[in-house]
Formats: structure tokens, C-alpha cells, sequence
């Protein structure tokens, strides 16, 4: 009798092959460019450039850090701002190896069960998520502006998934395994009960909204400054658009980190509005290094989400 195939295992070779595909795709565009150009474009980029933008994306990882401190503090958790930074880096450097750029909140959920309950955990990485999404979202109308898009049928369905999110948040919890999955199920009704508590303090989710927003024009910034260091003529409303497009696909499952998806539509997105291929790579390629450089000092704190509060 022939086996059947596990989920797990189905979940796992998608992105297993996602990735693959993604970055040959990826890789195939590199091999297309002019190597040299490429380099004097580099050496014309002002020595400031990437300090500043290295800063800007730190900056917004201190702005998602406060939204998600905000909303745990409002649940009266006893947590320092410095020991939510060290779950946030954790987590981001987790993302590294885990499906979508979603991943790492299950690290997130994990290291903050050892200062309050799983229920509260949980519901408060997923607010937090969520309140990021919706940010995303409202800047979706920038891309129907720069690239006229409009979302109909199986896409607006996406969507509207993505923003109520379902399938989002179980994909990086799914990530600890089958015993916390298992817990999460059977407190599920718990959880929708503590994200409740949130819905009665309107101002600490509008303060979330604007840090979600703060935080993402802080990595348009240093898009947009890199792009123009790079010779590229774009605005930053464009830098928005393509931004928006290019989030949502990086949080479907079926690569790891959104790695090659966001190569792949970073630089067909740009290369659209007027870069050449070897400015679009350029970008692409050291925005990538910025974005795992600042997810290094996680490594640091990672073991530590998964122990015992010291």
C-alpha cells in the first residue's frame, strides 16, 4: 500500500523548493549583469550611504520592538523594553531559517511564555503581527498608483486572508513543533478571549499602527536613499509601492525567509520603473546584507527565548 505523504513533509518540500527556484531565478539575473558596471556603480556610492541606511533599518527594528513592548505591557507583564529587543533580534535572526518572514515570531511566542502565560504570548505576537500587516496593507493603495494594480478574484481572496490573519500567524507558530501546536490548539479559545483585551484599549493599537508605519518609512527611507546613491531616478512613493508588493509576497510559505521571492520581485519591480538590471540587483543584494547583518546579534539571545526567565 502506498504511503501518504505527511503534511510536515508536503509544507517542507514546498519550501524547500520554493527557495531553490526563487533563488536560481535569482542567481540566473545575477549571472545576466554587467560585473563590471556593477562594481564601478558600488565605488560611486557615497562613502555615508550605508551607515546611515544600516541605521535607519536598526531604527526600525527599535519601532516593531516598542509596538510589541507596548502591547504586553498593556497586559500589566513585567518585562523591560531591553528584554523585548533580545526576543525581537532572536526572532529575526530565527527567520533566517524558518518559512516566510513570519517565522521568527514563533521564537517571539516561545520567549515571552517565560514572563506570562502561552495564551497572552501568543495573542500578543499575533496582535503585533497583525497591526504590521494592516500597515502593510494601507500602503497597497501606492502600488495600484505606481504600477496600477488592482486586486480581483483568487487575489483579493488572498488579501483578505493575509489581513485577517489567517494562515499568517500559524505559520511561524507552526515552527516550534507538534507539541506547542498541539497547546495552541487546545487554547485557542483563549487566545481569541485575550486578543479581546486589546480591542477595549483602541490606543495602544493606533499607537501600534503609527509604530508599524514609523517603522516601514524608516526602511523606505534607506531604500529610497540607496536607490538614488545607486543612480536610480525613483521616488519614494515608488519605494513604498514596490515595497508593499514585495512584503506580501515574501510572507507566502514556500521559501525560507522570503529569500529569492523578495530578490526575485525586488528587482523585476524596479527594473519596471527604469533601473537597469545591474542597479536593481545592486540594491537587492545589500539591502539583503543589511537585512542579515542587523539579525546577527539575535544569535546571541536565541538559546535564551527557549530557557528558563534568568
Amino acid at each position: 500500500m502506498r504511503k501518504a505523504v505527511k503534511p510536515s513533509s508536503t509544507k517542507f518540500l514546498i519550501r524547500t523548493a520554493g527557495t531553490i527556484l526563487s533563488a536560481a531565478l535569482f542567481i540566473w539575473l545575477l549571472s545576466k549583469q554587467n560585473w563590471s558596471r556593477t562594481w564601478q556603480i558600488l565605488k560611486e556610492m557615497p562613502a555615508w550611504l550605508l551607515p546611515v541606511a544600516f541605521s535607519l533599518y536598526f531604527g526600525s527594528i527599535l519601532a516593531n520592538t516598542l509596538r510589541w513592548f507596548s502591547l504586553i505591557r498593556i497586559q500589566d507583564v513585567e518585562i523591560t523594553f531591553w528584554d523585548t529587543l533580545k526576543m525581537v533580534l532572536a526572532g529575526n535572526f530565527a527567520s533566517n531559517f524558518l518559512p516566510s518572514t513570519v517565522g521568527g515570531d514563533a521564537v517571539r511566542i516561545a520567549g515571552l511564555a517565560r514572563f506570562t502565560g502561552l495564551t497572552t504570548s501568543a495573542a500578543s505576537t499575533i496582535v503585533d503581527r497583525l497591526l504590521n500587516i494592516l500597515a502593510m496593507f494601507s500602503a497597497l493603495p501606492f502600488s495600484v498608483g505606481v504600477f496600477g494594480i488592482f486586486w480581483t478574484g483568487g487575489g483579493s481572496a488572498l488579501w483578505g486572508r493575509i489581513a485577517s490573519g489567517r494562515g499568517v500567524a500559524p505559520w511561524g507558530i507552526a515552527a516550534l513543533g507538534g507539541g506547542l501546536r498541539g497547546g495552541l490548539r487546545g487554547g485557542l479559545r483563549r487566545v481569541k478571549d485575550a486578543i479581546r483585551v486589546w480591542r477595549n484599549q483602541p490606543g495602544v493599537l493606533i499607537l501600534g499602527f503609527a509604530l508599524s508605519w514609523g517603522g516601514k518609512l524608516m526602511v523606505y527611507s534607506a531604500l529610497w536613499l540607496l536607490a538614488r546613491g545607486l543612480g536610480m531616478e525613483i521616488t519614494l512613493s515608488q519605494v513604498i509601492g514596490v515595497g508593499a508588493i514585495t512584503y506580501m509576497l515574501s510572507m507566502l510559505p514556500i521559501s525560507v525567509n522570503g529569500f529569492g521571492l523578495r530578490e526575485i520581485s525586488m528587482t523585476s519591480l524596479y527594473i519596471q520603473l527604469g533601473a537597469t538590471l545591474e542597479q536593481a540587483s545592486t540594491l537587492v543584494v545589500v539591502t539583503r546584507f543589511i537585512l542579515m547583518l542587523e539579525t546577527l546579534p539575535g544569535a546571541i539571545w536565541l538559546s535564551e527565548a527557549f530557557a528558563g526567565k534568568s
